[in-house]
């Protein structure tokens, strides 16, 4: 299992998808169970996790892209990449994937 970090920008379409004029609880609830299953298994099946490209402001590190929504035109992706791990209270490892951005495919 992974702990989730977010970036300012992940953090902030949460927010977007949780309150406000853009506010909408059925997009939210597929990002969460999208999230869920990152945590869980990054490479479960129907998340389609594969690394991603050319990501803008991360050309050293290896950027994944997951499935929130099957592919269409309006779909959406969590972009991921692993760590940087932390340690937890008696100094172990704890696994970790920070959460670039999440919204419509780019």
């Amino acid at each position: 299992m992974y702990d989730l970090r977010f970036t300012d920008d992940a953090d902030e379409m949460l927010d977007r998808l949780t309150a406000g004029p853009k506010a909408d609880p059925v997009k939210l609830k597929k990002v969460n169970k999208a999230l869920a299953r990152l945590s869980a298994d990054p490479r479960y099946p129907g998340l389609h996790s594969h690394q991603y490209e050319n990501f803008p402001g991360y050309t050293t590190e290896k950027v994944w892209d997951s499935y929130i929504e099957n592919n269409n035109p309006s779909a959406w992706r969590i972009y991921w990449m692993y760590g940087p791990n932390e340690k937890n209270d008696q100094g172990e490892d704890v696994p970790v994937i920070t959460v670039l951005v999440i919204g419509p495919h780019l």
